[in-house]
């Protein structure tokens, strides 16, 4: 059987960035348009696993097959249903990796699934930041696939991480404020700040530049991004008709709590490479919020 084609007339877009990066919202702001096809699943993590770059997600999801598998019971009646629902959903998913190298038939596939004949069809995950050019070129030959890439202040990306991460760990704390500097402090000391791959955008612009024309990508700030005027831009860039966002919407915020100054200003010694690029790079476009954290403390 012929592998799928993308029409002519519709487009492929990957939306991708770091964790906390607004990705989230801009999936559901870009759900309400009619224009717009996406899968079932909102984060594929295709190239990253086919690339080798992301085992765990693959071997995560095995797993929860096997664990659903087990689960099933030896009787008539409603009590599977749900469990073979989750089944099928997950096995589904699975097959996009059942390609050889270098052909992409399966995740097509599913990618086509629903399809009707809109403009655009995307595939909004966020890891895919990770990946070099071998593999953005890969990806952009599918129907001449764009790319929108959100930056957040590292600083606050960072932070906002961290707050979800302690967040959501069911281990116990007395003090959140405490732990999320614990976990800060830590992150500091095993010198893995400077070394995270989803928050290196000077690396992710490189590359994507190196494999895919300009005029294909479209960077957006996290800062700008909840602005009227952005999403008229990125809708001008997908070349759909315009999505006004909803007042006052933001996803995910979490937890509250405070960043301290000395943790900022390591954080910021981490993280000087990235405000040095992105600040020469995109001059005056760049958001306040990234010259204020990227200044040194006592620079004029």
């Amino acid at each position: 059987m012929a592998p799928p084609f993308l029409p002519e007339t519709t487009k492929l877009a990957y939306c991708i960035g770091a964790q906390k990066a607004g990705t989230t919202w801009l999936y559901e702001m870009l759900r309400t348009s009619n224009e717009i096809h996406f899968s079932r699943n909102k984060e594929l993590h295709y190239f990253d696993v086919i690339s080798g770059k992301a085992e765990q997600v693959f071997n995560l999801r095995i797993n929860a097959v096997k664990t659903l598998a087990k689960e099933l019971i030896s009787e008539h009646g409603a009590k599977n249903r749900r469990r073979l629902k989750v089944l099928t959903e997950l096995t589904d998913l699975l097959s996009i990796y059942t390609d050889d190298e270098g052909e992409h038939g399966a995740y097509l596939t599913y990618l086509l699934q629903g399809f009707t004949g809109q403009r655009v069809i995307c595939d909004i995950t966020p890891a895919y930041a990770i990946l070099d050019a071998r593999e953005f070129a890969e990806m952009g030959k599918l129907g001449q696939a764009s790319f929108i890439f959100i930056m957040r202040d590292p600083i606050d990306r960072m932070w906002s991480q961290i707050r979800m991460a302690v967040s959501s760990d069911h281990s116990q704390f007395s003090d959140f404020q405490h732990a999320c500097e614990v976990r800060a402090q830590h992150l500091i000391d095993s010198n893995r700040l400077a070394n995270l791959e989803r928050a290196n955008y000077r690396r992710t612009i490189l590359e994507l530049e190196a494999a895919i024309p300009r005029h294909r990508i479209k960077y957006v700030f996290y800062e700008d991004l909840f602005h009227a005027r952005t999403m008229r831009d990125i809708c001008t860039f997908l070349k759909i008709a315009p999505l006004t966002p909803k007042a006052g919407l933001h996803s995910n915020t979490g937890r509250h709590a405070m960043l301290p100054e000395i943790l900022k200003d390591q954080f910021r010694g981490a993280f000087s490479p990235q405000y040095e690029f992105i600040l020469d790079r995109f001059k005056s476009a760049t958001p306040a919020r990234w010259h204020i954290n990227g200044a040194r403390q006592g620079a004029a």
